[in-house]
């Protein structure tokens, strides 16, 4: 059996090499043709799949290495039998810490943590992890979830950071979720954070809400239209990343193990079902330094892709426990 990985996924080289013959490629180059004899695909979110990259290929399966989907035509792969898997939950650890450096930021330029209260819109596996790290800072906390109703108390924060999926149908879509009437919603000198998904967020609405100063600020690691971003936004955002908000190592280790099993279940592969790749013992415990991605991503945004397949912050698992009830 053959199986095309997207090969800016390192951790999952040389893993299937004894169950697969395995073609590694840039997404780019991931065609129906290439895919004519795979019986797997795995990817990343820099792409989208459908029927234009699946019909007529022996794909079967195809897993994605992020939470989030929205990259992959669910409905074609379930009315055509392709079994479809996520590795849903992977990088909340890693979205919480970002989000973390990032209340600490805005602390410095507001009020101790402890005297601000964060609403938190999605509390999933991402959304509840924040809100753990949020406690321990002794911030309150408002939470909407699901997004199903934004309840007016969620207005009441000095701070909403954002984690919900990218919906564009549905009961309760969240595509542009945060738009004009959301903004105007906020009390001035609110804040928001958005490691979610870029189109969550209207970006002309955020631009009219920063010049106008309505929005104190904002820390901002997703965009619509990524890669292609508007950089004209870059001068109104405080903290800008290149949606690596979830990338740490760890992250990306569990987001491997996942789809490892789910593939090995799929095939009825036990050694790849029960397999889990180890965490490096050298991983860094120190502090995370989001001024450092800032930086880097500003320097050259046109690099948004690059910087972000070749990212490697290393897990931050004492930060939020070290800092426990202190006041910033």
């Amino acid at each position: 059996m053959f199986i095309t990985i997207d090969k800016s996924i390192k951790e999952l080289h040389n893993i299937f090499e004894p169950y697969f013959a395995v073609q590694y490629l840039n997404s780019e180059n991931i065609s129906k043709e290439i895919l004519k004899n795979s019986s797997a695909l795995i990817i990343r979110s820099t792409r989208k799949y459908g029927e234009e990259t699946l019909l007529g290929t022996g794909v079967k399966f195809i897993g994605t290495v992020t939470s989030g989907y929205e990259h992959i035509d669910t409905e074609f792969c379930e009315k055509n039998g392709v079994f479809w898997a996520t590795a849903h939950g992977s990088n909340a650890e890693s979205v919480a810490e970002y989000v973390s450096a990032a209340l600490i930021e805005i602390s410095k330029k507001t009020r101790p943590l402890n005297e601000l209260a964060l609403g938190i819109v999605g509390v999933g596996a991402t959304g509840s992890a924040v809100k753990e790290k949020a406690g321990n800072f002794g911030m309150q906390l408002l939470l909407c979830d699901p997004p199903k109703k934004l309840n007016d108390n969620i207005f009441d924060a000095d701070i909403i950071t954002l984690h919900v999926p990218l919906e564009k149908n549905g009961e309760y879509p969240t595509w542009h979720m945060v738009n004009e009437n959301f903004f105007q919603k906020m009390k001035k000198g609110t804040w928001l954070i958005n490691a979610a998904r870029g189109a969550v967020c209207d970006s002309e609405a955020l631009r009219q809400a920063l010049q106008s100063k309505h929005l104190a600020g904002a820390v901002i690691d997703v965009w619509e239209n990524e890669p292609d971003i508007d950089e004209s936004l870059l001068p109104l955002i405080e903290i800008a990343t290149p949606h690596i908000a979830g990338h740490n190592t760890e992250a990306k280790i569990n987001a491997a193990n996942m789809l490892i099993n789910a593939l090995g279940k799929y095939f009825n592969i036990k050694e790849l079902e029960s397999k889990t790749l180890p965490f490096p013992a050298n991983l860094n415990k120190g502090p995370y330094s989001i001024h450092k991605d800032n930086a880097e991503f500003r320097k050259n945004p046109k690099n948004f892709t690059k910087i972000r397949n070749e990212y490697g912050r290393s897990f931050v698992s004492s930060l939020c426990a070290s800092l426990k009830n202190s006041t910033f």
